[in-house]
């Protein structure tokens, strides 16, 4: 099937209004749930996409994880095709890596001894090679592709992706989206470095390969200085993929999630690499630019693990992160995936039943303010604003406050409750509109039929006719504007 043609557009064009519409979604497997979710924003476009597989095949790697966050640029579709093809190029990658670097975890799985393969049985050299020509691969085979079927197309896509297994985290990244691993108390445990062309190493590689950082963006135009795609930076004949302008190289992350076996240390096949464990990993949160444009990795930590406290449906806490984002200032596509360990936060009656207080006094206070100032016709903004300036002179509503959201984390609360006023007080304005105008057809049509009865005369109707005629629908009509 041969695909349109999406030619490279300008970046940063923006929507009158937001699209806020979102697309959640959830998954568990043995002790690992997730949810995500995506918002359109402000951009014209929407060119994120994601991937979520929670066994990355049926056999070897049944115990293994991946999931992914794609944000395109320039166009979807780089982040389209890796979000369908990239983890299976990985898998593929990683068959051949056992097959012919490790016999002896294939040989255990073939004769049933287990029937799975595990981190702990893979060197992590060959496995981080393995990961990397997958990605060289794909990125070739992406190259071919948009030659053969659209080659129009200037579009590229970063790479925030993670692979678990019962004993390890992967973050494999290309890119400035990001992702963190964060513990039960809120430190950060592991988290991606965004690959920007002011980096030291990123601009060294660049002007190694003939081109210049300008406004902090490659050659004055990319503001990424590795990406999926993005072909026109990727020319240099005689220098290797991860040599060019922009490269698809991924950089590896790895964290040990239980404590290394005695096997481990013996063989010590990670000694060269910074291998970080903790027991009490909670979550991961893999996030495109989007969300960090406005949020740090501890804000984003904190907040979540507090929306823990509140709800386990970690769909809704993705819905509130983009909303949370949105209120800040982000103008840019937004996508979000927390996958969740079983040492994370579970919900707490007691900060449940604060949570839907500060709720409940939030739309209180909106309900009487909006009935207090319509005559004034203020927009949402200055509600709010009103809003939270009632809510903050109370205590109790500060205490209760979302960690590191405030009152701007519970705005989406406003935003419910303002549509459910300004929706009831446009249906009564439309009953009072529609009972003036029967009335104001009943009237004429009486007036054509008292016209119809009158004999002719060419004197003007007597002051009784003319109260007859307008008493009725004048006495009604003040009365419903009343």
């Amino acid at each position: 099937m041969r695909l349109a043609n999406i030619f490279r557009k300008p970046m940063g064009q923006f929507l009158d209004k937001p699209k806020v519409d979102k697309s959640p979604e959830k998954g568990k497997i043995d002790d690992i749930r997730y949810g995500l979710s995506h918002m359109q924003g402000w951009r014209v476009d929407m060119e994120d996409a994601h991937a979520a597989v929670l066994r990355l095949d049926d056999n070897r790697w049944s115990r293994w994880s991946y999931f992914g966050i794609f944000d395109g640029h320039a166009g979807k579709y780089v982040a389209i095709l890796a979000s369908q093809r990239l983890h299976m190029r990985i898998l593929q990658s990683l068959n051949n890596m056992v097959n012919h670097e490790h016999p002896k975890a294939v040989a255990g799985v073939h004769n049933n001894q287990q029937s799975y393969i595990t981190s702990s049985q893979l060197d992590f050299h060959k496995f981080e090679n393995a990961i990397k020509d997958a990605y060289f691969k794909f990125d070739q085979e992406l190259r071919e592709d948009l030659r053969n079927q659209s080659p129009e197309d200037k579009s590229g896509s970063t790479a925030i992706s993670c692979l678990i297994d019962p004993e390890r985290i992967y973050f494999l990244n290309v890119g400035d989206s990001r992702a963190i691993l964060v513990s039960t108390d809120g430190r950060i445990l592991m988290a991606t470095k965004d690959h920007k062309p002011n980096d030291p190493t990123e601009r060294q590689r660049i002007t190694e390969a003939g081109g210049t950082v300008l406004i902090q963006r490659v050659n004055g135009s990319l503001a990424v200085s590795r990406a999926l795609g993005d072909f026109e930076y990727k020319n240099s004949n005689n220098r290797r993929q991860e040599q060019q302008l922009v490269s698809p190289e991924p950089e590896i992350m790895q964290h040990l999630r239980i404590p290394p076996s005695s096997q481990d240390l013996k063989n010590n096949t990670n000694k060269h690499q910074n291998v970080q464990q903790d027991e009490q990993a909670a979550f991961i949160l893999l996030a495109c630019d989007g969300i960090w444009d406005v949020m740090t990795n501890e804000e984003l930590g904190a907040y979540i693990l507090g929306r823990m406290q509140v709800t386990d449906d970690l769909e809704s806490i993705c819905n509130q992160v983009l909303d949370l984002c949105l209120y800040k200032g982000s103008k840019d596509n937004m996508s979000v995936v927390i996958i969740a360990f079983k040492n994370a936060p579970t919900p707490n009656p007691e900060m449940q039943h604060k949570d839907k207080i500060l709720d409940d006094n939030i739309k209180q206070k909106t309900t009487e303010l909006y009935h207090k100032v319509q005559k004034q016709n203020l927009d949402a903004n200055s509600l709010w604003q009103q809003v939270m300036l009632a809510l903050n002179e109370i205590p109790s509503n500060r205490d209760t406050l979302p960690p590191a959201g405030g009152f701007i984390s519970k705005r989406y609360v406003f935003e419910q409750q303002y549509a459910i006023e300004s929706n009831a007080q446009n249906a009564q304005r439309n009953t009072i509109t529609e009972t003036i105008n029967d009335e104001l057809t009943i009237n004429n049509d009486n007036n054509n039929n008292d016209s119809k009865l009158r004999p002719t005369s060419s004197s003007p109707p007597s002051s009784m006719d003319r109260n007859n005629d307008l008493a009725a629908p004048t006495s009604t009509i003040s009365g419903l504007i009343e």
